[in-house]
């Protein structure tokens, strides 16, 4: 699209549009800017219909939301179910084209969950975040501690970092979509890298394309822009990568690209 000197304010007013936030006067100014540019009301209206696409899809994985107590226990003691990909991939493609087009906005600082299994360390200001059970995304921030089955995605082209109860530390840009997981994050697109030498415990990067785990390892996970294909790289260790049932030994230096498993569902 073909923005002009005048659609960067417009723009960076679209998402508070969408998100019923936006004041009366700039609403007014909104709307005489997309009734004269063509590339703006054409974001504007792709967004609405991807911001749609992305409800229904939580919507339909949604469980009643436990008291705050539950909660609480669970993500300190145990795990939910998770659901297919199939379930959630038209939901993560959508937001993707979402990306570069949204403003930041202030950060929401609201108290940590107890027992959350990872907290971002870097680039926090570039992501939004849908907590469990949420229909509405908040915007996050450098040291905001995300629950299990959050799912975040990245706004700019500034890389986030987090890190997890565990000791894994995992860097993914801002193409990407991922799940939170007490002991493993869920990949749905985008580029990720791996560092598990100080995790205590054992950690699985899970995505369509397979699941990939190696105690001391790092590695990353790179996909093209369809999402047709996956490339793991092996920078230290090695790294087991379960695909279609069977586990390949991957060393340093080595790399493997995958097609994507359409029958791959992402285990208990």
């Amino acid at each position: 699209m073909a923005y002009n000197n005048n659609c960067e304010h417009p723009r960076r007013l679209i998402h508070l549009a969408l998100d019923g936030e936006l004041p009366e006067e700039d609403a007014r100014l909104l709307e005489q800017h997309l009734q004269e540019c063509v590339p703006c009301r054409r974001e504007y209206e792709e967004l609405g219909r991807l911001a749609d696409a992305l409800r229904e899809g939580l919507v339909a994985v949604a469980t009643p939301e436990p008291p705050v107590e539950a909660i609480r226990s669970r993500l300190a003691q145990t795990r939910r179910p998770r659901v297919a990909w199939n379930v959630w991939l038209p939901a993560a493609a959508a937001v993707l084209l979402v990306i570069g087009l949204l403003a930041s906005r202030p950060a929401l600082r609201g108290s940590p969950v107890e027992a959350a299994p990872a907290v971002v360390t870097s680039g926090g200001d570039a992501i939004h975040v849908f907590a469990p059970n949420a229909t509405v995304a908040y915007p996050g921030h450098t040291g905001v501690a995300l629950e299990e089955e959050s799912v975040a995605w990245g706004l700019s082209g500034e890389k986030i970092e987090m890190e997890f109860a565990v000791g894994a530390r995992v860097e993914f840009s801002d193409e990407a979509v991922v799940r939170i997981g007490h002991d493993e994050i869920d990949l749905y697109k985008g580029d990720l890298k791996a560092d598990l030498t100080d995790a205590r415990e054992p950690f699985t990067i899970s995505t369509p394309w397979g699941r990939f785990s190696g105690a001391g390892s790092v590695f990353s996970v790179r996909t093209n822009v369809n999402g047709a294909l996956a490339r793991v790289a092996v920078i230290e260790g090695n790294v087991t990568v379960d695909w279609q049932g069977r586990d390949q030994i991957l060393s340093r230096g080595e790399t493997m690209v995958l097609e994507p498993d359409p029958e791959r569902t992402v285990a208990s």
